[in-house]
């Protein structure tokens, strides 16, 4: 058994009994997880399945020999393509450096007589897994929707797994390299250039969106001829998931000349940067590695030095004993430059959904569409919300690591490190995501009562999803992983994405239905809709008062049973 084999047999291992004691959860935490997934995973093969059957009836109407509605279907196909390549590049690049640098495991094998590029191998297939599987999962709906919609052969579904593998090795490699070189040179920037060069990204971020999206009003004249025009720019032979999708599309029509010539483009493309990341390991991952471990030797911050020398003096308006912790939990996120980066990337994520907010049709100036954008809005901030909170916050008491045990004997109660946590959640989410529905209602130009509907739940879902957050992340901490990613991607991880999807589905529901009720005019006097209205916010207190109590309520119970 050469040295590869040996450490991927260690790996399986590992997962075979991390499979196996999913048994020792909780039967409830295990059901509901399982059912949310297959709910999920059903809830989107059938819309894309009716999705695509109405496009292709819709197509069949134009009056023209070739559908329409095919001809859409391909380019939303490819434009999804790329959404899931760029995201797999992104998503390998934080992976990787959790992986390649920061693993528990690498201090010992960086130390074995393992060459770096049969090291890197072993990681590389490493970050493969955790990065796709996801995909995998989303994926699979997507196929079967698509390929029974046409009712294509069987040919395609044997092509879209065989194209799959090279498909994600490519991201996986460029987002390996991408790391090394940045490990190796972001050590020596100071951190006022690495500011400033985030600061400048985001804006030219904003700029070329506001000037790419403003320009031509779309309407039912041009919203063809913007559409083709737009999803043209995924049409480049030099593009990976181009490749991908043309194999894939052409195995529809059983075409297997243009099939085996796509995969073979795409799988040498996948061997090739594969190797050109193991060899260019050999040359810089040990320097970058051993650079990242010195970095925090070559400066002593003074007290009152920098932003987080002044923190003390920043912090003064909070009451001991919160104030430390409160301390020492922003300086771990600071000091972690993938949790920072991917709060940059939220922001980009923002300015996006800032920028698209400019285009509008004419059916928006009816009242029926004002008041479902609204709700809309209500729904995308509240994901944005729920994703920040599952990503930063769920994970905060699993940081505490080995070293808990230190803060269980300080002069401060289980109850006051968990509510720390919480209204920590509170104070640093809510004015980005508040801010952002008040922006965000001024430029739809919503009317006074949309307006003010949309402030009020983005201020309850700071509470609601933080309370989720925290009490879960204590009632299933994981003290043994130091990787966020990992702690996320567990069961409890999973567990609260799953009830915070639920509660916003539960609170945008009952605002739509109340909203459209009054603009349908199912209410025969006016008084009605107040009282039903009343009705809805008395709703949404209550369950974002049982979000925050009973999760905070279960984590507090399990933390005081817990021996450390």
């Amino acid at each position: 058994m050469n040295q590869i084999s040996a450490i991927l047999e260690a790996k399986r291992n590992i997962l075979k009994h991390q499979i196996l004691s999913i048994r020792k959860e909780s039967k409830l935490k295990v059901a509901v997880i399982t059912f949310s997934a297959i709910a999920i995973w059903l809830g989107i093969f059938l819309g894309l399945y009716e999705g695509f059957n109405w496009l292709l009836t819709f197509g069949s109407r134009a009056g023209i020999e070739v559908n329409f509605g095919e001809l859409l279907m391909a380019r939303m196909f490819m434009i999804l393509m790329s959404a899931v390549f760029l995201f797999l590049i992104f998503s390998n690049i934080l992976i990787a450096f959790f992986t390649l640098y920061k693993a528990e495991e690498i201090f010992f094998l960086v130390q074995t007589p393992i060459p770096f590029q049969r090291l890197f191998l072993v990681r590389f297939v490493e970050c493969i897994a955790f990065s796709s599987w996801s995909v995998a999962f989303l994926g699979v709906p997507l196929i079967l929707a698509y390929g029974l919609s046409l009712k294509a052969p069987i040919f395609f579904y044997i092509a879209s797994i065989i194209f799959f593998i090279p498909f994600i090795i490519i991201p996986a490699s460029w987002g390996n390299i991408i790391t090394q070189f940045l490990v190796l040179i972001f050590p020596k920037i100071k951190l006022r250039t690495m500011i400033l060069f985030g600061i400048l990204a985001v804006i030219f971020l904003f700029w070329y969106l506001t000037t790419m999206l403003k320009g031509t009003r779309i309407n039912e004249d041009t919203i063809l001829p913007v559409f083709l025009s737009a999803t043209s720019r995924v049409q480049s032979p030099i593009f990976p998931p181009y490749w991908f999708s043309e194999g894939v599309l052409k195995s529809k029509d059983s075409q297997f000349s243009e099939v085996l010539f796509w995969f073979m483009l795409l799988m040498s493309n996948a061997l090739f940067f594969t190797f050109l990341g193991s060899v260019i390991s050999k040359w810089i991952f040990y320097p970058g590695f051993s650079g990242l471990q010195g970095s925090g030797q070559r400066r002593i911050k003074l007290p009152n030095k920098g932003i987080l020398g002044r923190l003390d003096t920043l912090l003064s308006f909070i009451p001991y004993p919160y104030k430390p912790l409160v301390i020492k939990d922003v300086r771990m996120f600071w000091r972690d430059a993938t949790q920072w980066s991917q709060f940059i990337i939220f922001f980009g994520i923002m300015a996006i959904y800032i920028a698209n907010l400019r285009n509008t049709t004419k059916y928006f100036e009816q009242e029926m569409w004002r008041s479902f954008v609204a709700c809309m809005n209500i729904a995308s901030l509240s994901l944005i919300l729920a994703t920040l909170t599952s990503r930063f916050i769920f994970p905060l008491i699993s940081l505490e690591g080995h070293r808990f045990w230190i803060i269980g004997l300080a002069p401060i109660t289980l109850r006051q490190i968990l509510w720390q946590k919480f209204w920590l959640s509170v104070m640093t989410s809510a004015p980005f995501t508040v801010t952002l529905a008040i922006l965000s209602g001024y430029m739809l130009q919503l009317a006074p009562l949309y307006y003010s509907m949309t402030i009020f739940s983005i201020i309850l879902m700071n509470f609601g999803l933080s309370g989720l957050a925290v009490g879960l992340g204590a009632l299933y901490p994981s003290f043994e992983e130091d990787n966020p990613a990992r702690i996320v991607s567990g069961l409890g991880g999973t567990l609260n994405l799953l009830l915070s999807i639920f509660y916003i589905t539960v609170v945008v529901t009952a605002q739509t239905i109340i909203l459209q009720w009054r603009v349908l005019e199912q209410f025969t006097r006016p008084g009605y809709f107040w009282f039903a209205l009343a009705f809805v916010i008395i709703l949404i207190l209550t369950l974002t008062g049982i979000a925050v109590a009973v999760p905070m309520f279960l984590g507090l119970k399990n933390l005081q049973s817990l021996e450390y």
